[in-house]
């Protein structure tokens, strides 16, 4: 396992039950134990499904764009740049992109998540200078 690279280099994929989304593991289950790390994009109209994870704590930090955001029986909410979402272990979630531009999230999840079906994608494109 290389230590450093660069985002173009790491295996892109999508989640099961999300729409419009790709999502590439920053941080490894192999590479640390305890939790692991997505940078996850979804295009507009993009989404996540609701569902939910029996074990795993997951933390959203919005980076750019902006969704829809429910979370068990609260109201929905609209999660902006700056936004953290914390989700507890079995509670129902669902995210909705809204607006023109692409939603950029950090993700984590602890412990990370159970191996699941995972569709391979190309990986992220390396930003030109």
């Amino acid at each position: 396992m290389k230590l450093i690279e660069h985002l173009s280099e790491l295996a892109a994929y999508a989640p099961p039950g999300h729409s419009r989304t790709r999502n590439v593991r920053l941080v490894e289950r192999d590479f640390c134990g305890s939790f692991e790390m997505i940078l996850g994009e979804l295009e507009p109209g993009g989404t996540a499904d609701p569902h939910d994870h029996a074990d795993e704590h997951q933390i959203i930090y919005v980076l750019e764009g902006e969704c829809e955001v429910t979370l068990g029986d609260d109201p929905m909410q609209v999660c902006g740049p700056g936004t953290v979402i914390r989700i507890p272990p079995r509670v129902m979630h669902a995210v909705k992109v809204i607006g023109e531009k692409t939603l950029k999230l950090i993700v984590l999840y602890s412990p990370p998540l159970q191996p699941r079906a995972e569709e391979p994608l190309p990986p992220m494109k390396k930003a030109s200078a």
